[in-house]
């Protein structure tokens, strides 16, 4: 397993030395746009490319080379394999060609559903049948409810999550975060270490803006985070209750919801961006290392309430809301203009 480690820190070493002849070979450049983008220079969004190259040594050593990876679960994987790729792939690629051609929100939405529902008809493994509950003493059957219920998490979590970049390291130390969550009770430990070994990586580019993750790179970790949260919660039985799923993804989706109210009552488009997000808010009043520091808290405080402390959900979930509110309005106060693309 420590040759696996190996291989990955030297493959990093070699796509940094390569760093620039792939971002000009791609030709794939976030610019600045003095609106939504204010950064000083284009910047290569490399972030998928990265994980995919990374993801595509893991799966090969793997599979020629039988280390212990304390994968029993890998033979029942095998069946799925094909979805699984499928949905790596699929999300991987819009994202892509999201960034190479400026894809319109509401096609990129229909793509979204259509790769979800061809992979959960391909992949019972990922439907989301029953929902159990901390507060609840009774498992709630989805029954054929199921198959909408998957999809339309897929779809929250995905747009979320896409929503949720915006300035460097933000997106990345979020992932960390949850790769950390699940590496700490899963059997697949090795494999989640990987992952935010790569993610550390990625995290050091982005801080020296040697690359933006991009639509590719959270369309991809984001399919690999909803795979590896279904598989934990259906398969493993390490997620015990959904509403541990819940408050890990909190701020991102409370982020999305409160941006997607505030768009229509303006009468905007909700898939169109501006520069309301929480990270816009805070960078607008703190440093780049601060606006991360009350992210990571910000992330942090329902997990530790709930998982640590042992509090109540209801009143960990209380406990955010509050603090996720009085935050934005505190933010918001002084700030009347925001930034809209045109429709």
């Amino acid at each position: 397993m420590t040759y696996l480690f190996l291989i990955v820190f030297i493959s990093n070493i070699l796509i940094f030395s390569k760093l620039k002849r792939i971002a000009n070979y791609l030709n794939i450049f976030d610019k600045p746009d003095n609106k939504l983008k204010k950064h000083k220079s284009s910047v290569p969004l490399l972030g998928g490319i990265i994980m995919v190259i990374n993801f595509l040594i893991i799966m090969f050593i793997l599979s020629v080379i039988d280390f212990d990876f304390k994968i029993k679960d890998l033979e029942t994987l095998n069946w799925n394999y094909f979805s699984i790729i499928f949905f790596l792939t699929s999300f991987f690629l819009l994202g892509l060609i999201d960034d190479k051609h400026k894809l319109k929100p509401e096609k990129k939405f229909f793509l979204s559903i259509l790769f979800s529902i061809l992979t959960l008809s391909m992949n019972s493994d990922l439907l989301i049948s029953d929902l159990s509950l901390s507060f609840y003493k009774h498992v709630i059957l989805l029954n054929e409810l199921s198959f909408f219920f998957t999809v339309f998490c897929i779809i929250i979590l995905i747009n979320a999550l896409n929503f949720y970049d915006g300035i460097n390291g933000q997106s990345i130390i979020f992932f960390i975060i949850i790769f950390s969550f699940l590496a700490y009770r899963s059997p697949l430990l090795n494999f989640y270490l990987l992952i935010i070994i790569i993610l550390i990586f990625l995290l050091f580019l982005n801080f020296k803006n040697y690359i933006f993750m991009g639509d590719n790179g959270i369309f991809f970790t984001s399919s690999i985070l909803i795979v590896a949260l279904i598989y934990e919660y259906n398969v493993l039985k390490t997620i015990k209750y959904a509403d541990e799923i819940f408050l890990l993804l909190m701020l991102p989706g409370y982020d999305l919801l409160r941006l997607s109210i505030t768009r229509i009552f303006r009468g905007k488009n909700a898939f169109y961006g501006d520069r309301n997000h929480i990270h816009h808010l805070l960078i607008s009043k703190f440093s780049l290392l601060e606006t991360n520091i009350i992210l990571i808290l910000l992330i942090s405080v329902p997990n530790i309430l709930y998982s640590v402390i042992n509090l109540n959900f209801f009143i960990a979930l209380i406990a955010f809301t509050t603090i996720y509110i009085l935050l934005i309005l505190k933010l918001s106060k002084n700030d009347k203009k925001y930034y809209f693309r045109k429709k």
